[in-house]
């Protein structure tokens, strides 16, 4: 039988496997933001530029609840734009993380 195909080139990982009673899995965390805007992970500059960034965690302990602080920026005109969540995960679970912007608005006169 031929081997698998190679997975698509970017930044998308397989889903972790499903944790088994006492067996540690990283969790997946998928996050849509806007392609330029850069993104922040509790602090730390990621240096990934899709629209849609996909990032594994380490392995989690189950029955455990752990946070990762996602904050993204974007630049539009002489503003900088920010839009932060904070999100829960466990073990082997996988997460969908929406960054949305607040609309400019011209100054007025």
């Amino acid at each position: 039988m031929p081997p698998p195909p190679p997975p698509p080139k970017g930044e998308k990982l397989m889903a972790p496997p499903k944790p088994t009673t006492g067996i540690a899995a990283p969790a997946r965390i998928v996050v849509s933001l806007p392609a330029d805007a850069k993104l922040f992970v509790d602090g730390n500059a990621t240096q990934t530029t899709q629209a849609t960034r996909v990032f594994a965690s380490p392995a989690l302990e189950p029955g455990k609840e752990y946070y990762y602080a996602f904050t993204g920026e974007i630049v539009r005109g002489d503003q900088t734009l920010r839009s932060s969540k904070t999100v829960t995960i466990r073990a082997g679970q996988e997460v969908d993380v929406q960054l949305d912007f607040p609309a400019t608005t011209l100054a007025q006169r």
